[in-house]
């Protein structure tokens, strides 16, 4: 039972991280000169602590298959607790995540819009009055 509140609290510890990224990418993303470095970082820094959180999870799960208990854990007060506080930083996560899927959506509409009225801009451009091409 010990391994499995151990599991929960390093669920817990890996999700707090999770927000703190989440956070630091939202706040870049709004920011409009970001430096994709940062964010290439941020990205990666978050794809390990999704691994991470998956593979506690599945610990998570085999320990709940081996002592017979499930979550929410209504007969553990302890275990109640923890999962109470990983659930609602879950739904936290979710939005977090969500947030900032639909500024990235937005940054690369208005990035995707503007190569598309450049590139209509310079195909007018390179012609001549007499329909020449210019070089």
């Amino acid at each position: 039972m010990k391994t499995l509140i151990d599991t929960i609290t390093m669920i817990q510890d890996t999700i707090i991280s999770l927000e703190k990224i989440l956070n630091q990418e939202y706040n870049n993303l709004l920011q409009p000169n970001t430096n994709i470095d940062i964010l290439k970082f941020l990205f990666k820094e978050k794809k390990k602590l999704f691994e991470k959180f998956f593979t506690l999870n599945k610990n998570r799960l085999s320990l709940e298959k081996k002592y017979n208990i499930f979550a929410p854990y209504e007969t553990n007060i302890q275990l109640k607790n923890y999962w109470n506080i990983v659930f609602k930083k879950c739904v936290l996560l979710k939005q977090l995540n969500l947030k900032n899927k639909i500024l990235i959506n937005k940054n690369l509409y208005l990035n995707e819009s503007f190569f598309e009225l450049f590139s209509s801009y310079k195909k007018r451009a390179i012609y001549d009055i007499s329909g020449h091409l210019k070089i």
